[in-house]
């Protein structure tokens, strides 16, 4: 395991009415888990790599809920990422190092 860290200022949203059911292992309103979260990096890093000042956005959908898995995710890293940091932030994102 890598040791690794990110803390960031985030927006995002989701289909369910209100908050995020699946945050408090609850079902999605509406059966399924549609939603984006957009982030940019205030500290972290993965190993070595540091990843300060990048900014993530992620597009999700699920059948269920989250925590049930079966997911799909479409993740867009910030251009100005080199190739060392591109790679920690898609590891880190795809569960790569949960």
């Amino acid at each position: 395991m890598i040791d690794w860290y990110v803390e960031a200022i985030s927006f995002g949203n989701c289909n369910c009415d209100w908050a995020c059911p699946c945050q408090f292992e609850s079902l999605p309103t509406h059966g399924n888990c549609r939603g984006f979260e957009a982030f940019e990096i205030e500290r972290g890093h993965f190993g070595d790599v540091r990843l300060e000042g990048l900014r993530v956005v992620l597009l999700y959908a699920w059948p269920g809920a989250i925590f049930e898995g079966n997911g799909e995710a479409q993740v867009i890293i910030d251009e100005r990422a080199n190739a060392e940091q591109r790679k920690a932030l898609e590891t880190v994102l795809h569960g790569g190092e949960t």
